[in-house]
């Protein structure tokens, strides 16, 4: 018997205070520490899976760096297969450490059966609002190429200015979506819904998210220097995003069963 459609809540903020930074990286703190050992486990496992495909696609020569149509036969479809698992792993290990944090957060411990149970709705969100926003970045960068491009027709000196501005309206479009990920997976959003949630909430309180977004980068960067702490590195950083992402963010509650009246 086929499922029934499932309704997509509509998320909705529940507080107009600014992201409280501290907070959330104590918070997420202890959800990581909660469940450490899954989330671990979970990024050791999906991300050295990642990295071996990224690894076979490099060996393969890519799909353009030799010309798709001069590719040997074998060797193409190495490639795409490379490609394809490096994608899915990718989002696998994004949309699983989200939706482990959340648990964790809630008070529960997240197992590492539970983990990696695939969810292809949220990864296929998680692609789409990426898509998304790579699309939009790049709408940014080609109209600041374009412009600088009209301008040097008139003021060549002034040439630069385009390109500047459009990388400074990148930046803010970045920082804006800094809760992308907690937006897509917890709260099921995809696509521009997704961006405007996201642009509701942190446009009033730019600032603070530029912040979260540098305790976050500085967490990941952390874990790339020292390297065998990048698997502890990811999943902390995902859980400080989902305690921001908390504070400021619900999904509606059920209406409550009315109570019954006495007889008489």
């Amino acid at each position: 018997m086929p499922r029934p459609p499932v309704a997509i809540p509509t998320l909705r903020p529940i507080a107009s205070e600014p992201i409280a930074i501290r907070q959330a990286l104590e918070e997420g703190w202890r959800g990581f520490r909660r469940s450490a050992p899954a989330l671990i486990g979970f990024t050791l496992l999906l991300g050295g899976g990642n990295l071996l495909s990224w690894l076979v696609y490099r060996q393969s020569g890519g799909l353009l760096s030799q010309g798709w149509p001069q590719s040997p036969g074998l060797q193409l479809a190495q490639a795409v297969g490379a490609l394809i698992a490096y994608l899915v792993t990718g989002l696998w290990l994004l949309t699983g450490l989200i939706q482990g944090a959340e648990q964790s957060l809630e008070g529960t411990k997240a197992r590492l059966a539970d983990l990696l149970r695939c969810d292809p709705r949220a990864m296929a969100r998680l692609a789409w609002s990426g898509l998304v926003l790579l699309l939009l970045l790049a709408l940014v960068v080609q109209s600041g190429e374009i412009s600088s491009w009209l301008l040097a027709l008139v003021l060549p000196r002034l040439t630069s200015l385009p390109l500047w501005a459009a990388r400074v309206v990148a930046v803010y479009l970045l920082v804006d979506q800094v809760l992308l990920l907690p937006i897509v997976v917890v709260g099921r959003q995809s696509g521009l819904a997704a961006f405007r949630s996201g642009r509701r909430v942190t446009d009033p309180h730019w600032l603070q998210a530029l912040g979260l977004l540098v305790v976050v980068t500085l967490i990941l960067l952390a874990g790339f220097l020292l390297l065998v702490a990048l698997a502890a590195a990811l999943p902390l950083a995902l859980c400080t995003l989902t305690a921001a992402y908390r504070q400021l963010f619900a999904l509606p509650r059920t209406a409550a069963a009315p109570e019954p009246t006495s007889p008489g």
